[in-house]
């Protein structure tokens, strides 16, 4: 009698695994055919993935998502940027539209498909690369790799090679891997569908109940945990070399960084206590990201916490126009340079063809903004706020209003009234 209760409970729970992965894997198909990838797919070393690419212009600019996120992480900057240039967002192998599978996920392989995707897909750049979280360290790695093809770059909240042996810890990152260890189980099988063990992502992003039902059909995908777990493993690894960030030279940069009063994190189980522990070392982990750059400029986002172009979108649509008023100066003056070198005989002392040819020499510095008091696209979400970009050395960090430069390390930062 108990032999046959044992049977058939096995094969109860058989029954429901089954039913339950099949019903998880039709809803999963329910949610792709009620939103479908914005772009389009390439075939990339075996890897369907999925490249969104809207707008006209040069330089183009390249939207690098952080970890556990892709695409439609840049929601709100994607068009009003594609307004000015073109502008490519990309789901690294597993996330949002881009298909799961056999891949090495370090910062490496990361940088090879994206080369090998933008040429497959016929997007030659030069770029602006744009990268949050991990996504700076992603773009650092291609800038160091493939730094003819970038001609400027945007960080926001950008992780630094060197933060795992710096931040303090509280345990946050090991319940993390825990909790994506489990959900990688049992995701399949839709009892993480089933329980909406998902919503604390969710509630992370802070997002309006229109925009909702998008993130959960992306998050609740049958493979999402796996993918968000190799990522984040991955990374992890990639951090643990301990390898300072690599030098940029005279590439124009800009660093947003979260600037709002640091909280504990019911999430991760950190404490007030350990939030302002990990912003004080995150800030100066922050200046040193500006001082890879003899051009480098950072802003702080005082209304934000690590997903700026979500919280402060204007923030980062700002921040990138500015890099674009640089970039197109710099090219102007390389032109006029090399124009100038053509007419101008060589051989007389002072006439060196050499000087003022390259963007970013001593010297060129970006113009201030003709357009200020201008507004960014679809100012209706957006509330009328200041950017007070006096020239600041790279410890000022009192007397900040929102939106305030708080370090440069070379060119001059761009004036102007921001709405949002």
């Amino acid at each position: 009698m108990i032999r046959q209760i044992g049977v058939f409970l096995v094969a109860v729970i058989l029954v429901a695994t089954l039913l339950g992965y099949l019903l998880e894997r039709g809803l999963s198909a329910r949610d792709r055919a009620a939103f479908p990838a914005p772009g389009r797919h390439v075939e990339v070393d075996g890897l369907t993935m999925h490249l969104d690419c809207r707008g006209t212009g040069t330089p183009a600019v390249l939207l690098e998502s952080g970890l556990m996120s892709g695409s439609s992480s840049w929601i709100f900057v994607h068009d009003q940027i594609a307004a000015q240039t073109r502008t490519c967002a990309y789901d690294r192998a597993g996330m949002d539209w881009s298909a799961f599978g056999d891949y090495d996920a370090s910062a490496s392989a990361v940088v090879t498909r994206l080369d090998t995707l933008l040429d497959a897909a016929g997007e030659p750049g030069p770029w602006i690369m744009v990268g949050m979280s991990a996504g700076g360290v992603y773009v650092r790695e291609f800038q160091a790799r493939f730094s003819q093809s970038v001609v400027g770059m945007v960080l926001v909240d950008s992780s630094h090679e060197q933060q795992a042996s710096r931040l303090p810890t509280s345990g946050g990152i090991e319940r993390l891997d825990r909790l994506l260890a489990i959900c990688s189980v049992l995701q399949p099988l839709g009892l993480i569908r089933l329980t909406d063990a998902l919503s604390g992502f969710m509630n992370w992003y802070q997002l309006p109940a229109s925009r909702q039902e998008l993130f959960r059909a992306n998050y609740y995908q049958t493979h999402s945990c796996r993918a968000i777990a190799r990522e984040s493993s991955a990374f992890g690894a990639d951090l643990s070399r301990n390898l300072a960030p690599s030098v940029l030279g005279q590439l124009p940069l800009i660093v947003l960084s979260q600037g709002n009063e640091p909280r504990a994190d019911p999430n991760t189980g950190e404490t007030d206590d350990d939030a302002r522990q990990q912003r004080a070392v995150w800030d100066e982990l922050q200046s040193e990201l500006t001082a890879l750059s003899t051009r480098g400029e950072r802003r702080v986002a005082h209304r934000s916490g690590h997903i700026i172009q979500m919280e402060e979108p204007e923030m980062v649509i700002k921040a990138i126009a500015d890099m674009l008023a640089i970039t197109t100066a710099d090219r102007g003056n390389a032109n006029t340079s090399r124009s100038n070198v053509a007419e101008t005989p060589t051989g007389i002392p002072g006439n060196d063809p050499s000087i003022g040819t390259a963007h970013g020499v001593a010297g060129n510095r970006a113009p201030a903004d003709a357009a200020s008091g201008d507004t960014v696209p679809d100012a209706t979400m957006m509330d009328t706020t200041m950017m007070d970009t006096t020239m600041m050395d790279s410890t000022t960090t009192d007397d900040r209003t929102p939106g305030e430069v708080v370090g440069t390390t070379g060119f001059e930062p761009v004036t102007s009234t921001m709405s949002r």
